[in-house]
């Protein structure tokens, strides 16, 4: 049964494109009338293989994220190696990743599908991923 429900708050949490998501938590906090003008949220992940969006905010079509938003993270993780990058469609690259370069982000990014940035490992895995990161409506 914990599988279950671990394998459904990952997909509230983090929008799997063609990879896989291990022991994923994240806590958001919103401010701003309406629709949450700025979102900051922390989180972890035992591991991450392929490539992953990760949503600020709620999973409900209602608190899907439009427009542009200006992306403030960073990024680290404990072993491997990855790419990130800010939309599914286009892939913009916003640097890579790995356990000797952690990678901080200040960027503008359109959310893709309610995700927010994408980590892709390519055939890799990384380990003991972490983030905190802030999004502002521009």
């Amino acid at each position: 049964m914990k599988q279950v429900v671990l394998a459904l708050c990952t997909a509230l949490l983090a929008g799997c494109e063609s990879g896989t998501l291990t022991n994923h938590s994240q806590s958001c906090t919103s401010t701003g009338l309406f629709d949450a003008e700025t979102v900051t949220c922390n989180g972890t992940a035992g591991s991450v293989r392929g490539s992953v969006g990760f949503e600020f905010g709620g999973s409900d079509d209602e608190d899907e994220l439009e427009g542009p938003y200006r992306l403030t993270a960073a990024l680290s993780v404990e072993q491997g190696e990855a790419s990130v990058y800010d939309s599914e469609d286009e892939r913009i690259s916003l640097g890579s990743l790995s356990a000797d370069e952690p990678l901080n982000v200040n960027a503008v990014v359109e959310p893709s599908n309610g995700s927010v940035f994408y980590v892709d490992t390519g055939e890799g895995e990384v380990r003991g991923l972490r983030y905190q990161g802030r999004i502002e409506l521009l």
